[in-house]
């Protein structure tokens, strides 16, 4: 055989047919008697692999990209050249579950191909064309910094420092890189930009509810699970590195149901799936509660002492009895119960008017409020017994009386009143028998988990699902409890060393930096239209009312446009709502937009002035997420390529190039009214780097995690030689060798929760709530303010992190190669389309042009696209924003009441599009040849 040519050699395999595999000229035995060692043709390629299997270097890599991952790699460099990255398979050990190693997916394995890939930025651009066109100039870095610095100086002496804009996404992804351009936007008074809510991964309910940012277990501790709903989750194909735990989780035992409109990657893994009709899932939950709380299955106890449902409400305002309706000098902050046992209402302890003996010295910007110094054992009833249900006459200081019910006698009238299981069977289109059989199993189950993320997240009502989720968690007293509660994962939101993040990014603290609500701000500058009139929601009305009142805030002030956008780390054009009325209106209000990435993506396309920053395998800095308790990091494995410099190093650059400028036109100084404060501009690199303290990126990356007490005291050196797990954690204690899970401190400890009443709040007693009757958690229908008959649905794709690697050869060998539209037959047979044909899908917001592809598992009625493909890819017109209007819910401009307030990425509204209703038709226009 050996003699053979390969030529020949197929010749004759295709000859011997059935012959081969038994005793034909080439069976299997003479394959297996072939001499391994003699020498044959095509020897070369042997060689070339086992040279990649040989190095000169092996170093530290993270994916600084926001995908929830941090994997711990390793990378490999030989000649100069980085040849492959390897998952490191060495994180912490945790005890009686599953480990995390070895953490990695399909996508970082093509890390490497984007240090060396077409579209990498090798030296700064500046346009020549116009935005879009693809029409550049090379130029060098001290020509393209100059023109960005006497920009900024002139639109600071004309314009103001909040004319300036600075965006870039979640810090836990890479907090080096993130704190370099908020430091530079900080010392000159530029605006920086939310991020969490903006696209969609805070989850505002839990901020209702909680009065927390949001926390959630780390993975590991689905193991301890012994029923899970995947509500809208989809972790098999979003959560790949962690996924393995709900594996090994159904083999020890526990019982894992779906709920998803679609027959997903998860799904087909589960014991059962439900599958309601797209945004129905708040009466699906309702209709469970109804069935826990019927038939006795809730925890009375847990409700009493951890939630507000036995407060009292008076009947003819709809607010809480408060201390200043009956006391005298009172607070409108302290909250009663009515005791069964004295007959009469008390105050119940904790509230947002009580304060702990020892006061706290830091305000987490995590929390609403600091509750953790007030003692263990706050919440405890003690002798008290609060009733639930009941009327009761109570005489106010005035001397009038008035009726008063708890909340939670109101709240179930309701829940058995409209939310029966035969109801929300017609509106869910689930069985009733069913929703009884899921009610009774989450209910009988220790403990029940709850897990969710972007599918129930990204609808205009997510709020109200996220407090039912909360509500069915609090009927069986799941919150707080290792394998129980309610887990939201979407996003790499959570940096537990924020401390250090914020020192490093705000010198002169976060108080004096302007931050402003991205979906706001891109609602009013893009002039967004949202089409809210139809189903009689005012949106400029709340606004208005938000904005004048300073509950949320909108940079520039009066009515001003911004005139500099500067985006890093982020492609902001790609992923935005509105995408439409971003191109048409806002795009046009800046005089410069400058970007600094990687590569040419939409962002940078579509800028005037784009930076090469160095790959994540060429610069040092951290990674850390929610979905484990590690501190990972990244080294370089060679220095940055071509003239790339890293995020620091180009903002130290900047600020040089800022002062020079300022010092070249006689403007150096001027006072800053919002925040009086003097500012200098002839000082900036002094500033910047603390005065050569930070000239480093590896200085930046070590004070952070000296600065914050979760790590103090790990060193870069550590982290070289493996991940170290953070030294305490948010919302509960973090125990050696025991898996993560939040809320301990307030259901365990029995601390009050950080919320306006201390305690997990269903009842919002705010004019907001009210007009849009949801002072309760209530279900309301998917919004239909798009006359058009298909909802429109953008999940997360297996084969991308939002828009990286949507370009990656290896990925899109995976899939067709290109972006697509999923389809149900039913759909595309009414509108004459086969499979890959091009197709139209449109609204009054936009269009798309993309091929299809039929999928059996799609509802009727529903067609989905994957997210955010580059504008440039295989679409002949728009992308999946094109189609997507900006959409904020009035609940989530609520701000200065109690713990619904405004801070950066606490709360604030986002911009949903799972309420988009679209048309779609076959495609008739030219369609582009490739070569």
């Amino acid at each position: 055989m050996a003699e053979q040519s390969r030529r020949n050699f197929l010749k004759a395999a295709g000859a011997a047919s059935v012959g081969v595999g038994l005793a034909g000229t080439f069976s299997f035995r003479t394959l297996a008697a072939t001499d391994p060692g003699k020498a044959y043709e095509y020897t070369g390629w042997e060689q070339f692999h086992r040279d990649q299997w040989s190095w000169d270097k092996k170093t530290r890599g993270a994916h600084l990209i926001n995908c929830t991952g941090a994997c711990p790699h390793f990378v490999y460099q030989k000649n100069g050249v980085i040849l492959r990255e390897e998952q490191s398979k060495d994180a912490p050990m945790l005890n009686g579950v599953p480990e995390h190693n070895p953490r990695g997916c399909n996508k970082g394995e093509c890390a490497t191909d984007y240090v060396y890939s077409p579209t990498r930025l090798k030296y700064p651009l500046i346009r020549v064309g116009e935005r879009g066109e693809g029409k550049w100039r090379r130029a060098t870095w001290d020509e393209a910094l100059g023109m960005i610095a006497n920009k900024i100086v002139d639109t600071i002496k004309t314009d103001g420092p909040d004319a300036i804009s600075v965006y870039s996404p979640v810090p836990a992804v890479a907090p080096v890189s993130f704190s370099a351009g908020h430091r530079f936007a900080h010392l000159i008074g530029a605006h920086a930009h939310t991020f969490f809510d903006w696209y969609g991964d805070h989850p505002p309910g839990q901020t209702q509810t909680c009065g927390v940012q949001s926390d959630t277990c780390e993975t590991a501790d689905w193991y301890n699970a012994r029923y899970i709903m995947l509500w809208g989750a989809n972790p098999a194909q979003t959560r790949i590195p962690d996924a393995h735990f709900l594996s090994e989780a159904q083999l020890n035992g526990t019982k894992i149901v779906s709920v998803a409109p679609d027959y997903n990657s998860s799904t087909i893994k589960a014991d059962t799936w439900v599958h309601p009709k797209p945004g129905t899932d708040v009466a699906l939950g309702l209709g469970m509660a109804h069935v826990i709380i019927k038939e006795r299955l809730h925890d009375t106890h847990n409700l009493k002492e951890q939630t507000d449902l036995p407060l009292l409400v008076r009947s003819d305002t709809k607010r809480f009895l408060r201390e200043a309706d009956m006391v005298e000098g009172g607070s409108p902050n302290r909250f009663y119960a009515w005791d069964v046992k004295t007959m009469r209402p008390v105050l119940m302890r904790g509230s947002w008017g009580d304060e702990p003996e020892v006061k706290p010295s830091v305000q987490p910007p995590f929390l609403a409020r600091n509750t953790l110094t007030f003692p263990d054992g706050t919440l405890d009833l003690g002798e008290l017994d609060p009733a639930l249900e009941g009327r009761f006459k109570i005489k106010l200081l005035d001397g009038a009386m008035v009726e008063c019910r708890p909340v939670f006698d109101s709240y179930r009238e309701r829940i058995m009143a409209d939310y029966t299981p035969e109801k929300v069977a017609a509106i869910t289109g689930v069985n009733a028998k069913v929703i009884t059989q899921l009610a009774r199993e989450y209910a009988m189950a220790k403990p029940a988990m709850i897990i969710t993320g972007g599918g129930t997240g990204h609808w205009y009502f997510s709020d109200l699902l996220m407090r039912v989720f909360h509500l069915l968690s609090s009927l069986t007293a799941n919150e707080g409890k290792q394998g129980g509660g309610v887990n939201h994962y979407i996003g790499q939101w959570k940096p537990v060393f924020v401390p250090g993040v914020a020192a490093l990014s705000f010198p002169q603290g976060a108080g004096k930096q302007r931050f402003c609500q991205t979906t706001i701000w891109t609602y009013v500058h893009a002039e967004a239209y949202d089409g809210m009139e139809k189903v009689g929601v005012d949106t400029g009305k709340y606004l208005k009312q938000a904005i004048n009142s300073k509950q949320m805030p909108i940079y520039p002030r009066d009515g001003r446009d911004p005139k500099v956008f500067i985006c890093y780390r982020g492609n902001f054009l790609n992923q935005a709502k509105g995408q439409k009325y971003v191109l048409r209106n806002l795009w046009p209000k800046f005089d410069l937009i400058v970007t600094a990435n990687i590569r040419m993506d939409s962002q940078a396309l579509y800028s005037d002035i784009v930076l090469p920053s160095a790959h994540w395998y060429e610069k040092t800095d951290l990674n850390v997420t929610e979905e484990h308790t590690f501190i990972n990091m990244t080294e370089p494995a060679i220095p940055p390529m071509f003239e790339s410099k890293t995020d620091w190093q180009i903002f130290r650059a900047l600020v040089k190039k800022v002062e020079e400028a300022a010092v070249a036109k006689g403007f150096t100084k001027f006072y800053d009214e919002q925040f009086k404060w003097n500012r200098d501009l002839s000082t900036l690199v002094a500033q910047f780097t603390d005065n050569g303290k930070f000239d480093t990126d590896e200085a930046a990356a070590q004070f952070i995690l000296d600065t914050a007490p979760q790590s103090k005291g790990i060193t870069l050196a550590d982290l070289r030689e493996k991940p170290r797990r953070y030294k305490s954690n948010w919302t509960s204690p973090l125990k050696e060798g025991v898996p993560y899970t939040p809320f301990q401190f307030f259901a365990v400890n029995k601390r009050p929760w950080p919320t306006l009443t201390g305690r997990q709040q269903f009842y919002i007693d705010h004019e907001v709530f009210f007009s849009m009757g949801v002072e309760l958690p209530v279900y309301k229908p998917p919004v239909e303010a798009d006359k058009y008959p298909l909802r429109f649905n953008t999940p997360h794709s297996r084969h991308s992190v939002h828009s990286t690697f949507k370009d990656n050869p290896l990925m899109l060998r995976l899939q067709r190669g290109g972006p697509i539209a999923e389809v149900p037959l039913a759909e595309a047979e009414a509108r004459g389309l086969k499979d890959n044909d091009w197709a139209e899908i449109f609204n009054d917001h936009g269009r798309v042009i993309v091929r299809i592809r039929i999928k059996p598992g799609e509802q009727p009625g529903r067609i989905s696209m994957y997210h955010t493909p580059e504008l440039y890819m295989d679409l002949i017109e728009g992308s999946t924003q094109s189609v997507c209007p900006i959409r904020i819910t009035p609940t989530h401009l609520v701000g200065n009441y109690g713990h619904l307030l405004f801070r950066p990425n606490y709360y604030g509204p986002a911009g949903s599009q799972r309420d988009t209703r679209v048309e779609m038709r076959k495609y008739t226009g030219a369609v582009q040849t490739p070569l």
